[in-house]
């Protein structure tokens, strides 16, 4: 399946928080066709590392297809044979330098000074990602969306669909992602990689354009967080035990240098540094801070009372061995939720297991889109 990047220009826009205007435009993709009553609409919601490209490829050379190509195609879980499905980059995404990438962020060029906006970039939450989404879905003429769904940042994105526009939707699936979320499981790992970036020297309070980017920073917090979305099995699977010098015959003997260190950390900087390139640190500060930020409760609203409001039905879709979106989370959202139902599955390989392990997603999700 060919597909398209193509350009949304959303016009000025005014963050909910910090009511700063600015122009903004994003890229979005599409699979299948509009009907002609145009309900048959289908939202996909990227994750936090992730991009519009959520299936098929640009051309018959790509090497790789979209992230969830596996489930987004003709007579496939999300069949483009009955369903148009939308995906949108978000704002400040972190792939901003990637020439499939079509984002306004910290890097983008502020129209008054004629500079990237580095730090003075307007603070967002996912809140309003969501607001910009909606400006696309009305510009595409779409009447319905028959669901929302989208894995960890992308399953947050579709609760704050069914709070904010519940005539709209008819139903979200969230995939490893609970409407609940703990400071410790979500917030402290976002707010430990934006302070290894600030950390870094070459950072320089967000103002490195045009110089080296703190990517040291940047592969610390990356590391942090691949950590924290990974599980012990992953790693003693794939790695086991065993040192990047296994001989100890080099500089890097973990007994004679602090440079020595296991096969897996190797593993997880590796798979970083493969993507560096397109990486903007300062984006990632931005969309951390969104994630950390999430909450359905108005000021002075209990969770109870914000889950209450929420009638359409939720469906969720976790991993057993999440160690960011729990079991225990999901189950104390349930009774909350006037229509919830959650289907649960065990990768032993944890959150990252939405994006590589897409087999155990296939039914569960294909039941919630054909109830």
């Amino acid at each position: 399946m060919l597909t398209e990047k193509i350009r949304f220009d959303a016009g000025k826009y005014t963050f909910l928080h910090c009511k700063k205007t600015i122009p903004v435009s994003f890229g979005y993709e599409t699979y299948g066709r509009l009907n002609k009553s145009k309900d048959n609409a289908v939202l996909v919601c990227h994750y936090f590392t992730g991009t519009s490209h959520a299936a098929g490829r640009y051309n018959e050379s790509d090497p790789a297809p979209g992230w969830w190509d596996s489930l987004i195609g003709p007579g496939k879980t999300i069949d483009t044979d009955k369903y148009f499905v939308v995906c949108s980059d978000s704002i400040s995404n972190i792939n901003f330098n990637s020439p499939t990438v079509i984002t306004t962020g910290p890097a983008s060029i502020d129209p008054e000074t004629g500079k990237p906006y580095g730090m003075n970039f307007p603070i967002f939450t996912l809140d309003d990602v969501v607001m910009l989404q909606r400006r696309l879905i009305d510009h595409l003429g779409v009447k319905k969306l028959r669901f929302v769904l989208g894995p960890s940042m992308g399953g947050l994105q579709s609760y704050l669909w069914a709070k904010y526009f519940p005539e709209m939707v008819e139903r979200v699936i969230a995939v490893v992602a609970t409407p609940m979320v703990r400071p410790a499981c979500l917030m402290v790992p976002n707010q430990l990689g934006i302070e290894a970036i600030m950390l870094d020297e070459k950072w320089q309070n967000g103002n490195y354009y045009g110089s080296e980017p703190p990517h040291r920073g940047l592969l610390l917090a990356f590391k942090m967080l691949l950590t924290a979305t990974r599980t012990d099995h992953w790693s003693h699977t794939n790695f086991g035990r065993k040192f990047l010098d296994p001989a100890f015959i080099t500089s890097d003997n973990p007994y004679i240098s602090f440079k020595g260190r296991f096969l897996v950390e190797e593993g997880i900087e590796q798979s970083v540094l493969a993507r560096m390139q397109f990486f903007d640190p300062n984006a990632y500060v931005y969309i951390a801070k969104a994630n950390g930020l999430f909450d359905l409760c108005q000021p002075g609203e209990t969770l109870a009372q914000a889950l209450g409001k929420l009638k359409l039905p939720v469906r969720m879709i976790i991993d057993e061995s999440d160690l960011m979106f729990t079991t225990e989370q999901a189950e104390e959202a349930r009774p909350l939720l006037s229509d919830c139902d959650i289907s649960y599955y065990n990768s032993r390989n944890g959150h990252l297991s939405c994006i590589f392990e897409t087999g155990y997603l296939a039914e569960p999700m294909k039941r919630y889109i054909n109830e």
